[in-house]
């Protein structure tokens, strides 16, 4: 399965090494006004964006579906998270507790 992941500043990257996950939630704590938000894309086009906030949120890009989110996740629960959907698991991912929109 192919996935990539998009850091603080922008960039993307693809087939991220696992292993990485933290230091890609690490770059939060440089977040400012313009750049808020990592995340973790499955080829699928499901999508799990960790803000600053403490906010995660779980959307199709593609347009498929309605957003969801979560507030208050942990950073090792996010990772957790994105190593599900790098793998696939996107049921699995469905199943948490999530809140319909994009949240505050």
């Amino acid at each position: 399965m192919a996935y990539w992941v998009n850091h603080l500043m922008g960039n993307a990257e693809q087939n991220f090494p696992l292993d990485s996950l933290p230091n890609l939630y690490d770059e939060l704590a440089t977040a400012d006004g313009e750049h808020t938000d990592v995340s973790l894309t499955h080829e699928s086009e499901w999508c799990l964006s960790a803000l600053s906030s403490g906010l995660v949120v779980w959307e199709n890009v593609a347009g498929d579906g309605e957003p969801k989110h979560m507030a208050g996740v942990s950073k090792e629960k996010v990772i957790a998270l994105w190593s599900l959907l790098a793998r696939g698991n996107l049921s699995e991912i469905d199943q948490e507790r999530w809140i319909p929109g994009y949240g505050a």
